[in-house]
């Protein structure tokens, strides 16, 4: 069977798709790689290199979600949107509590590291309930 222009449209939306989700992964994974050897030898990042990164990250998160956005569909912009409201509504909620709690000396002061991932587990994890759900 041969392949019409709506199945070549949507295996050209799939491959930028999964392109720029390689993009954020590799991203991700050297901006990772570079922290675990500059912490692992100095225990503090220099200062240029906290700079690049954020610049890098802000670029990259920025850019990647314009051209995300341009690039998937309707549902699965829905999706996403739905993800990120639960994953901030799970931050909001999680953070003002640790704060008042530690203000209030009951637990130590909040981790931002753990709240991040937390943060991140709780957004994969509405995604693929969304995507995964009948």
């Amino acid at each position: 069977m041969t392949e019409g222009p709506g199945e070549r449209a949507e295996k050209s939306r799939s491959n930028r798709f999964w392109g720029l989700m390689a993009g954020f992964m590799l991203l991700g994974g050297v901006i990772g790689a570079g922290m675990v050897v500059m912490e692992h030898n100095q225990g503090v990042l220099p200062a240029a290199v906290a700079i690049g990164i954020v610049v890098l990250l802000t670029l990259g998160i920025g850019g990647g979600t314009w051209w995300f956005l341009r690039s998937v569909d309707e549902v699965e912009r829905r999706d996403n949107y739905l993800a990120s409201t639960i994953a901030l509504n799970f931050y909001l909620i999680a953070y003002a509590n640790w704060y008042f709690l530690w203000k209030g000396a009951v637990v130590p002061e909040p981790d931002h590291e753990a709240l991040f991932i937390a943060t991140m587990i709780v957004m994969a994890a509405a995604y693929f309930w969304k995507k995964l759900r009948p």
